[in-house]
């Protein structure tokens, strides 16, 4: 059976792929499809969906977005369903986007870093701005030596350049999500960092709110995390997913991480579609 990949990103956000050379990339990895996530924005995803067609490949267009809970919670939403929009809260968070980079802009030059906003613009490839381009013009000013030194430095939380984000709760991305015609789903839940017995209360709440599925198969999850989240998502009843979480260079994981570590396949897009419009 053929691997589905539900999480990657591409130029738009800080993927180091365009999203027409993702959907060729996935292709050639002998996938059975791809789903495009980009932080906060889904400016890449007419072009995805294109090539999408240009290569006859399965692609899903959708977008991850940061909430305020604990630790990193990130929230996927599919357009399983083929219509996308543009929600209001979307573009309001891409708004509070732009003002948040200007800010590490400025940030970056009161502590002596000045930097070119062309030369960020331009390692951005046209897509939206973000952190990683800000990283990679302190390495071509010769500030840094790599990314993680840029982020351990200046730009990760707490540091002396960081800006923090806005984001929305829970129950308001669900909403947001669900009121769009996507399909919610939990990214990465390792990353929450909650104690075993918290998931039991979490879950369940996220559910009723909106949650369709879990994303049980990640590079950063243990064997045993995988086995603590599919229990969990067989539990309650939410759709399992995989993603590579696939940033091109700007992370390690390779675009053919679900073919050797992940048994999900189109079944799962099948049954985010069935439940999202079930629950209408």
């Amino acid at each position: 059976m053929r691997r589905l990949d539900l999480h990657t990103h591409s130029t738009a956000s800080d993927g180091t792929f365009s999203p027409r050379d993702l959907v060729k990339l996935a292709k050639l990895a002998g996938l059975a499809g791809v789903g495009l996530c980009d932080h906060d924005t889904v400016e890449g995803v007419e072009e995805f969906k294109k090539a999408g067609l240009e290569f006859g490949f399965a692609v899903i267009g959708g977008v991850e977005l940061s909430l305020e809970f604990s630790n990193i919670t990130h929230l996927l939403g599919l357009d399983v369903a083929g219509s996308l929009e543009r929600p209001p809260l979307l573009l309001g968070l891409q708004d509070f986007r732009r003002q948040r980079n200007q800010r590490l802009f400025e940030r970056l030059a009161e502590i002596g870093l000045s930097l070119s906003w062309e030369t960020i613009e331009r390692l951005s490839g046209g897509g939206q701005i973000g952190r990683p381009h800000f990283a990679k013009a302190m390495i071509e000013k010769g500030y840094c030596h790599s990314i993680q030194e840029a982020f351990d430095r200046y730009l990760g939380k707490g540091r002396a350049a960081y800006v923090a984000k806005v984001r929305p709760t829970p129950k308001e991305a669900l909403e947001l999500l669900r009121g769009a015609g996507y399909a919610p789903v939990l990214a990465h839940p390792h990353s929450l960092r909650l104690p075993p017995d918290k998931w039991f209360q979490f879950l369940p709440q996220l559910k009723r709110d909106g949650l369709l599925g879990l994303e049980v198969y990640h590079p950063e999850h243990s064997p045993d995390q995988i086995k603590f989240f599919s229990g969990l998502a067989r539990r309650f009843d939410l759709v399992i997913t995989a993603g590579s979480d696939f940033h091109g260079a700007n992370k390690r994981a390779p675009i053919t991480w679900v073919k050797h570590h992940s048994p999900v396949g189109m079944e799962a897009l099948s049954s985010l579609r069935t439940r999202l419009i079930g629950d209408k």
